[in-house]
C-alpha cells in the first residue's frame, strides 16, 4: 500500500491502549533473568512497529523521561492523534512517524528494544519478513525484540469462524454493519441445532470470545482481510533467517507445564534438553495455543533459561498479595492462603515468606529493593540479625527461590527498573497529565503501571479530572458536589444512587479520602 492512501485503521480507528507486556522494564526483567544484560530502561532506546495513535508509547516516555521513544505507523490519522497529544503534553522524548515500514531507512538508528504488538499476522508476507528484518538490522548488541502474533494449532478453530463470518459480510459496506452481523452470524449458528453437538460448542466458545471485544478490535482483528496464523516453529525458522534467536515468552507463565499429566511433562522435559523450539512447538500442541508474545535477541548471544534464583537479589519486587486471614500472625507454623492479582491464590506455610508476602501487600503498588524486603520479611518473622531463627544466607536463598518461582506463575512482579509511584494523598493531589487528558476523550486510561483501566462511573472520572494539584481537599468536595447538582456527575452510596444534595455533601467529605487512595493505589497520581 502507498503510504499516502488512507487505511482501515484510519476509517475505524483500532483501539487506544497500553500493553503491559511490550513495556522495556519486562523484556529487560526477562533478558537478566536469562543471563542477558539489556539496556538499562531509565536510558534506553526504544522503536515501536506499528504504534497506531502512539498511545503505549506515549505511556512509557511520559514515566521514563530520559528513554527515547519512536513509533512508526502505516495510518496517517492515529499518527497526528499521536502527535496532537504528545504537543498537549509537552513530551519531547517520543516521535511518532507515518511511514510504510516497507520504505523504512536504513539509517533508522540502533535501538535497545523493538515492539510490534498486533501487527505480523495481519499485514502482507513481505511486511512480515521486514519486521523481523528490522529487528535483526537495528536491535542493539544486548537488544531485545517483542514480537506477538496468532498461533497454530490453536487458531485453526477461530480461522473456521473467521471464514465464516467475513463470507457473511462481504455484502454488508459499513463497518458497523460488518460487525453486527457477524457477531450475530456467531450467535445464530452457535444456537442453530436443537441438540447441540460438537460444532456447537466451538461456535459457542467463539460467541463467548468476540464477545469480550470492542467493536473496533473485533473488526480489525477477526474480519481484516490477512490474518495469517503461524506454528511457532515457523516463526523461530524465520526469526532464524534475520539472525534472531527466541528468548522467551513476554508472560513466562505462558511456558510453564502446569495442569498437564505426569508423563506429558517427562516428555516436555526431554525435548527441552534437545531443543527449545521443538518443546516450545509441543507444547502449543499440547495446549491448543491461539496467541503468541513472544521475545527476541541476536543469535550470538549464549542463554541461560534456568531463571537461576541468584539472579533475583538484583531486581526490585512488588506485588498485590493480600492475606486471606486479615490478622494473620506469620510467625505461627501451618499453610495460609494468600490472594493475589486476576483471582490468584498462593499458599505456604513458611513464616519468611508469609512475612514478604505480608511486607509486598502493605506496600503495593510500590516496588521494594530484594535486600530491604529479606530484612523486613526476617523481622516479621522473628529471624532477627541477633541469631534468632535461620541464618540470613538461608533466608536469602529460600526467599529468592520463592519469589522467581511466584514471578513465573504471575503472583509476584520483578522489577529491573525501580518506579516510583505517589502512594501517599498529598493535600492538593495530581493525577497524570494523560489521564486527565484521556478522561476528556472517554472512559478508559493508561495507569503509571503500564496498565489499561475503564474508569466507569462518572463521579469517579470527575475527580480524577479535578486532581490538577491546584485544588485542595476542600475544593475537591465543593466541586463534585457542583458536578452532581448540574447533572456532570452521579453519585451511588452501598449501591444506591445520592439525589439529596444535602445528602451528598457529607457523603463526598467522607469517602474523598477512600476514593482518592484507590486512585493513587491504581497508579494515576503524581508527585
Amino acid at each position: 500500500m502507498n503510504s499516502k492512501e488512507r487505511t482501515g485503521y484510519d476509517i475505524v480507528p483500532y483501539p487506544s491502549t497500553v500493553y503491559p507486556q511490550t513495556h522495556p522494564d519486562r523484556l529487560a526483567t526477562i533478558a537478566s533473568l536469562c543471563g542477558l544484560k539489556p539496556a538499562p530502561v531509565a536510558r534506553a532506546r526504544v522503536l515501536e512497529l506499528g504504534c497506531g495513535d502512539g498511545t503505549n508509547a506515549i505511556t512509557m516516555a511520559l514515566s521514563l523521561p530520559e528513554s527515547s521513544f519512536t513509533g512508526i505507523d502505516l495510518a496517517a490519522d492515529p499518527i497526528a492523534r499521536g502527535n496532537e497529544t504528545i504537543k498537549t503534553l509537552g513530551l519531547t522524548n517520543v516521535t511518532l512517524r507515518q511511514m510504510n515500514l516497507l520504505e523504512a531507512p536504513a539509517d533508522l538508528g540502533t535501538f535497545d528494544y523493538i515492539l510490534c504488538h498486533g501487527v505480523y499476522s495481519w499485514v502482507p508476507a513481505e511486511v512480515r519478513d521486514k519486521i523481523l528484518a528490522v529487528c535483526g538490522a537495528h536491535l542493539s548488541e544486548q537488544g531485545i525484540a517483542y514480537v506477538s502474533y496468532n498461533a497454530h494449532p490453536g487458531n485453526h478453530l477461530r480461522d473456521l469462524v473467521r471464514h465464516m463470518m467475513r463470507y457473511h459480510v462481504q455484502n454488508f459496506p459499513e463497518p458497523a454493519d460488518k460487525i453486527k452481523q457477524a457477531r450475530a452470524l456467531v450467535k445464530f449458528a452457535s444456537e442453530a441445532r436443537e441438540k447441540p453437538d460438537l460444532w456447537q460448542a466451538i461456535l459457542q466458545r467463539q460467541t463467548e470470545r468476540i464477545s469480550g471485544y470492542t467493536d473496533t478490535g473485533f473488526f480489525h482483528d477477526d474480519l481484516a482481510e490477512i490474518n495469517h496464523p503461524v506454528y511457532f516453529h515457523e516463526f523461530a525458522e524465520h526469526a532464524g533467517r534475520h539472525g534472531l534467536q527466541y528468548l522467551s515468552e513476554a508472560d513466562l507463565a505462558d511456558m510453564l507445564q502446569d495442569g498437564l499429566t505426569e508423563s506429558a511433562t517427562a516428555m516436555l522435559n526431554q525435548l527441552n534438553e534437545q531443543n527449545v523450539v521443538i518443546r516450545e512447538q509441543y507444547l502449543d500442541f499440547v495446549r491448543g495455543r491461539s496467541f503468541r508474545q513472544t521475545l527476541l535477541c541476536r543469535h550470538e548471544l549464549t542463554l541461560d533459561r534456568a531463571l537461576d534464583p541468584s539472579r533475583v537479589p538484583d531486581f526490585v519486587i512488588a506485588a498485590d498479595a493480600r492475606p486471606v486471614k486479615p490478622d494473620l500472625d506469620v510467625t505461627q507454623a501451618g499453610n495460609e492462603d494468600f490472594n493475589g492479582p486476576k483471582k490468584a491464590v498462593i499458599a505456604t506455610g513458611v513464616p519468611l515468606l508469609k512475612g514478604a508476602l505480608v511486607h509486598l501487600g502493605t506496600l503495593f503498588p510500590q516496588t521494594i529493593p530484594f535486600p530491604e524486603l529479606l530484612a523486613a520479611a526476617r523481622e516479621r518473622c522473628g529471624h532477627r540479625a541477633d541469631g534468632d531463627g535461620s541464618s540470613e544466607a538461608e533466608d536469602n536463598r529460600t526467599l529468592a527461590d520463592f519469589l522467581v518461582r511466584c514471578y513465573a506463575m504471575g503472583f509476584v512482579e520483578l522489577h529491573a527498573h525501580a518506579f516510583t509511584f505517589v502512594t501517599h494523598v498529598s493535600e492538593r493531589p495530581t493525577a497524570s497529565p494523560l489521564v486527565r487528558l484521556q478522561l476528556q476523550r472517554g472512559s478508559l486510561v493508561s495507569s503509571l503501571r503500564h496498565t489499561s483501566l475503564r474508569i466507569e462511573d462518572s463521579f469517579g472520572r470527575q475527580l480524577v479530572r479535578l486532581c490538577d494539584g491546584t485544588r485542595d481537599h476542600a475544593a475537591l468536595a465543593a466541586e463534585l458536589t457542583e458536578a452532581l447538582r448540574t447533572g456532570a456527575a452521579t453519585l451511588e452510596h452501598e449501591g444506591k444512587p445520592v439525589t439529596d444534595l444535602q445528602e451528598a455533601g457529607p457523603i463526598i467529605a467522607r469517602e474523598l479520602q477512600k476514593n482518592l487512595q484507590n486512585i493513587a493505589k491504581l497508579g494515576l497520581l503524581v508527585a
